[in-house]
């Protein structure tokens, strides 16, 4: 008798053509509030999420456990990104406001570079011949794909990768006095790994240098060039505590790295609603990150040879 019923509904044409009528429906009204997503709901709160950065962050020192501020640094340019509140994840937003967006996936790219460095130079232990397991995490919690044309979760990527950073920083206090070989966590500070490091950051900051553009994309380089540079700062304002006598002793420091923060503080001040190349906007940052890119290889040299 069950049996009957339940064939005699999967037959039955009206049954079908009621829910072919609401399936439809659904789908218009899905269509209807996508649309409107974009346009107006979108506009209306992207001025939101337009603002652009043109200070440079106070960087806390920790001076109990070295490599503590670096790592507390970049982990702070994270957290940042999620209290300005990502625009990556808003395909309408960005695309009525896309200097805040690619401010952002300009942070982004350095912030890989940075936890790039942490897991290959700066907090590779090179006695057991491997890198923290969280940090190698953190990094590929960083590498979801911001382009996507459709929500995503990359909030939720940056909050794990956060997380991920702060149990390095718990290994790295509790193995601070263990011998090399049991030591989960370490924070190497020698010139070589800082010379690599640096190098790395410079190579992404050409890579944006030598972007080709047009009349419609010469702001979305100044700004990919500028979330470059803030991002630089967090991780270069940490390095400045956890390496200075590094930099010191290779007669560094005074010469090469304060010049080149300066010049980071001078670059990151740039600031304008429209970017209008006839105003001289991108031509100026690009050289003032050129020469930010000259004085990180110039501070790369001298650590390797001086």
């Amino acid at each position: 008798m069950e049996k009957k019923r339940v064939s005699s509904y999967l037959f039955d044409y009206k049954e079908w053509i009621v829910f072919v009528k609401r399936f439809m429906l659904l789908i218009m009204l899905m269509f209807v509030a996508f649309v409107l997503w974009f346009f107006p709901i979108s506009l209306i709160v992207a001025p939101f999420y337009s603002i652009t950065t043109d200070k440079v962050p106070v960087i806390k020192t920790y001076k109990t456990l070295i490599g503590e501020t670096t790592t507390n640094a970049l982990k702070g340019g994270l957290q940042n990104l999620l209290d300005e509140g990502l625009v990556t994840n808003f395909v309408g937003v960005r695309t009525w406001i896309d200097n805040k967006y690619y401010q952002q996936v300009g942070e982004i790219e350095m912030y890989r570079i940075g936890i790039f460095t942490l897991e290959n130079n700066l907090a590779r232990n090179r006695g057991t011949g491997g890198a923290n397991e969280h940090i190698v995490q953190a990094r590929s919690d960083i590498y979801a794909d911001f382009r996507l044309p459709m929500f995503t979760s990359y909030s939720t990527r940056v909050k794990e990768a956060i997380a991920n950073l702060d149990i390095y920083l718990a290994q790295l206090k509790e193995d601070k006095n263990k011998d090399m070989s049991q030591k989960r966590a370490v924070f190497i500070v020698n010139s070589d790994n800082l010379a690599a490091a640096l190098d790395k950051l410079k190579q992404q900051l050409q890579t944006n240098l030598m972007l080709k553009t047009t009349f419609t994309t010469q702001d979305d380089k100044f700004y990919r060039i500028k979330g470059n540079l803030i991002a630089m700062y967090y991780i270069l304002k940490g390095i400045d505590f956890d390496f200075k006598n590094k930099m010191v002793d290779k007669t560094s420091y005074e010469e090469n790295f304060k010049p080149m923060m300066e010049l980071l503080k001078k670059a990151i001040a740039q600031n304008h609603i429209v970017i209008l190349e006839s105003f001289g906007h991108l031509s100026k940052l690009v050289k003032d990150a050129s020469m930010i890119s000259q004085k990180m290889a110039e501070l790369r040299d001298k650590l390797r040879n001086g």
